[in-house]
């Protein structure tokens, strides 16, 4: 028997007799309009028509991990029944949402056949997957151009939705303690992240994605030419100094770069600044006898005056260790003395005598051993705990030897001469009859692994990046002179700098403790600072 309701019309009322399809009809629409049931609450937010959030998420179909922003369980608080007479029905624990992905509202039939040319605007060479690459069809372009806002603005880690923890809530499972629930949080977001993870595992050759952020002392420029600029080890502390007799350091964040503290030293135009003991301490010196000792924690300058038992008359060149239990500085010395002065004591503890001229020198990773090179194109290997040469080896091509690096890993270390010439070594090669006699043998020629001349003036700064896959290389005597190696290929970037990086003449470069800032002083005063973004974290 169908049911009847009465509808006013115009002349009076009228008797209209609805079916009951209509009014199973209309209660399907007043159950999803107002809650009224289990039923329309298991429902809600499954459907592919009328869910508006849809539109947005559409948008978004190429994300892998899309998840939406909220679902609401709009089923009664006690789980009872709401009217509906489906009483075997099984109760709603979640409102799941549906997995297969929406079609966009509205498409665009022009987008398919258009033809848009990558490889003839600057701006959109950067969108080519290879060097062929020119024409593409609409679809194609606008997914290229996502995954470019991917790569440039990854989605930050609180904005992701704990899947497995959605999981566990759907099959009941929501009994399990906070610690295993942020365990298993962590293990979704590592699985999930993809290819923003991947970038750090290896580094394409040929091109490198970088962008230039605001210059790393924009509060405050130093005056003059910047002679040493470093990174602390274990933040975004950055440190500057130069021939204006100031100290600097700022919080590099990309975007403003406060600075943190400035520290002024009368009459002494400072060479050379860099962090010792672990970041706790900054040594910083200029062509005086003596040199100074920054501590960090107390914030107090303290001046030593000379090194005992040496007489040297300036300690302008030094390098110093990396590792906090053995706080050493080297000074490069005259007539190939390096002496070793002890942070604890501020004594000396050692002197080390090479032939001809020491010109630069630096320590390896593990602060065992130190590596020097100077006038006479040998690079000698230096065991810091007997206090003897354990190698020495010809760097080949070199006759004057003007900067040297090691690796973080201590496989490789790159020297550069007078010439331009970069040559990058393996350490591995050194016989292990070398570490244990008193005298080293002749100086014995190596082959180096790759040549670089890249560069035509005298390099002075060499630095190799946390994970050994990148080395920077610059000459302060040509302007614009900085090049980026591919380690693992041994090739140079072509795509960067280019003849518009305003680079100017670099005295000074280093990267940043995780590689994804480099930091470059120029004769301008300014620390140009370089975002590479195949570095997730900085």
């Amino acid at each position: 028997m169908d049911d009847a309701m009465t509808v006013p019309g115009a002349s009076g009322t009228r008797k209209r007799t609805l079916s009951t399809a209509d009014m199973e009809q209309a209660a399907s629409l007043e159950q999803f309009l107002f809650g009224g049931g289990s039923a329309a609450a298991a429902a809600f937010g499954t459907e592919q028509d009328t869910y508006v959030a849809g539109d947005f998420e559409a948008g978004l179909a190429w994300e892998e991990d899309k998840q939406p922003f909220a679902w609401e369980d709009r089923a009664p608080a006690d789980g009872g029944s709401t009217g509906s007479d489906d009483s075997d029905q099984e109760p709603v624990q979640q409102a799941v949402p549906s997995t297969s992905r929406r079609k966009p509202v509205w498409d665009d039939p022009d987008d398919a056949a258009a033809e848009i040319n990558i490889a003839a605007q600057p701006r959109l060479r950067k969108l080519r997957k290879t060097e062929l690459d020119s024409i593409v069809s609409g679809k194609e372009f606008e997914a290229r151009l996502r995954q470019q806002h991917t790569k440039l603005n990854p989605r930050t880690s609180w904005a992701r939705v704990d899947k497995r923890k959605k999981a566990n809530k759907k099959s009941g499972f929501g009994d399990e303690s906070d610690e295993e629930s942020g365990d298993e949080a962590e293990v979704d977001i590592l699985s999930g992240a993809g290819a923003l993870l991947g970038r750090n595992k290896q580094l394409a050759a040929g091109l490198i994605e970088t962008t230039r952020l605001k210059d790393a002392n924009q509060q405050e420029p130093s005056k003059s030419v910047v002679q040493s600029v470093e990174f602390h080890p274990a933040g975004q502390l950055l440190l500057t100094a130069g021939f204006d007799k100031r100290l600097r350091l700022f919080q590099v964040d990309g975007i403003e770069n406060p600075k943190v503290q400035s520290v002024f030293f009368p009459d002494t135009p400072l060479h050379k600044a860099a962090f010792a003991n672990d970041g706790a301490q900054i040594v910083a010196s200029g062509r005086r006898k003596g040199f100074f000792i920054y501590d960090l924690a107390a914030a107090r300058v303290e001046q030593v005056q000379g090194i005992l038992g040496r007489q040297e008359k300036s300690c302008e060149s030094f390098v110093t260790c990396p590792s906090g239990s053995n706080p050493l500085v080297a000074f490069l010395g005259n007539e190939g003395c390096i002496p070793l002065v002890s942070l604890k004591s501020r004594q000396s503890v050692g002197t080390l005598k090479m032939n001809g001229t020491v010109r630069t020198a630096t320590f390896t990773a593990d602060g065992q051993e130190l590596l020097t090179a100077g006038g006479d194109g040998v690079v000698h290997t230096w065991d810091l705990r007997t206090r003897r040469c354990i190698h020495r080896q010809v760097d080949e091509g070199c006759l004057n030897s003007t900067a040297l690096t090691c690796s973080n890993s201590g496989h490789l270390f790159a020297t550069g001469s007078s010439s331009g010439v970069v040559n990058v070594y393996s350490r591995q090669h050194q016989p292990a009859a070398d570490r244990h006699v008193s005298r080293p043998q002749a100086a014995s020629p190596a082959s180096p692994l790759h040549t670089f001349m890249n560069l035509a003036t005298s390099i002075d700064s060499l630095a190799f990046s946390p994970d050994t896959q990148l080395l920077a290389m610059s000459s302060r005597m040509k302007k614009d002179s900085l090049r980026l190696v591919h380690v693992p290929s041994f090739t140079v970037f072509k795509n960067w700098p280019t003849s518009r990086t305003p680079l100017g003449y670099v005295h000074s470069l280093c990267f940043s403790p995780k590689g994804g800032f480099l930091a470059a002083g120029n004769a301008k005063g300014k620390v140009l600072l370089y975002r590479l973004h195949h570095y997730t974290e900085v």
